[in-house]
């Protein structure tokens, strides 16, 4: 009995290595920040934080995104081998069979939580999974569109909260494109770092079908993008504290140029997603100094 505790122990924790609750935390911290501080109007911070059907939808969201990141590692099985093989080795433990059982059992969790606060949350989340689903059986074969859509991936368990709130201020959805634009140049870096697991398995990302130059001037065409709506931001809404992210975005925008620009090995550009991911995170933080009575 005590020989085989080991083992579950290691089988649960390969388990949340695939499902990357780091990440999922993460996003549940981003969806009640953005409900607290941005989204729920004249709600008390109490109110918002014992909305049931927000609860629901959070819970909804995690388990969602617990989903999409089963299927995705069931897909790049290959890919994860060589790209992170000692990720990939505790990944392993874990067998495909009990893989898409939980993706099945996560995925049901998700809908009945959201079908217990309507069906048009049914009619979301469900669809949310199948585009997950779509995406890491198909969509990934074509570079472009695999970039955009991953994106909008991560950016969707926002939209619950935006719908569940009828919150459709511009300085939402302009947000919200700077995060898919941010994401998509992070993207284009994750692939430049994975050439050699992406050839192996066969997958034609950007980098592969371009070359790594026209990959870096997609780069920076999109943080280009980036810096016109942080300025933008800081000049046109009103968002309390919170505009000296957008501000120090704008000054991040040019060092990213600058690192990528000499660029040339897989550890650099290690260095730069990891840099993208302390952004990104600290993005998440500074929405709780957004200011919506301003």
């Amino acid at each position: 009995m005590t020989s085989q505790r080991p083992h579950v122990l290691l089988k649960f924790i390969s388990l949340f290595s695939v499902v990357r609750v780091n990440n999922i935390f993460l996003m549940v911290l981003a969806q009640y920040l953005a409900a607290i501080y941005v989204l729920n109007g004249s709600l008390s911070f109490k109110e918002v934080l014992f909305d049931k059907s927000l609860i629901l939808i959070v819970f909804s969201s995690a388990a969602s995104i617990a989903a999409g990141y089963i299927i995705n590692n069931f897909y790049d099985r290959k890919k994860d081998f060589i790209n992170r093989p000692h990720k990939s080795m505790i990944d392993s433990m874990v067998s495909d069979q009990t893989k898409l059982g939980v993706f099945f059992a996560t995925s049901a969790l998700a809908v009945v939580l959201a079908y217990i606060v309507s069906v048009r949350a049914l009619f979301f989340f469900g669809s949310y999974i199948f585009g997950m689903w779509i995406y890491s059986a198909f969509l990934r074969r074509y570079p472009i569109l695999s970039n955009i859509i991953s994106s909008l991936l991560v950016v969707t368990p926002f939209l619950a909260i935006t719908i569940h709130y009828r919150s459709f201020d511009t300085v939402i959805f302009v947000q919200a494109f700077f995060l898919l634009l941010l994401l998509s140049s992070k993207k284009i870096v994750k692939d430049m770092k994975s050439l050699q697991g992406d050839m192996a398995a066969n997958l034609l990302s950007i980098p592969l079908k371009y070359g790594i130059r026209s990959s870096k001037n997609l780069f920076y065409g999109l943080l280009f993008f980036v810096e016109a709506v942080s300025l933008c931001i800081v000049n046109y809404f009103l968002i309390g504290h919170m505009i000296y992210y957008f501000w120090l975005s704008a000054l991040v925008v040019p060092f990213m140029m600058f690192l990528m620009k000499n660029a040339t090995t897989t550890r650099q550009f290690w260095l730069i997603d990891n840099t993208f991911k302390v952004w990104v995170v600290i993005g998440v933080l500074s929405l709780a100094l957004f200011d919506a009575t301003i």
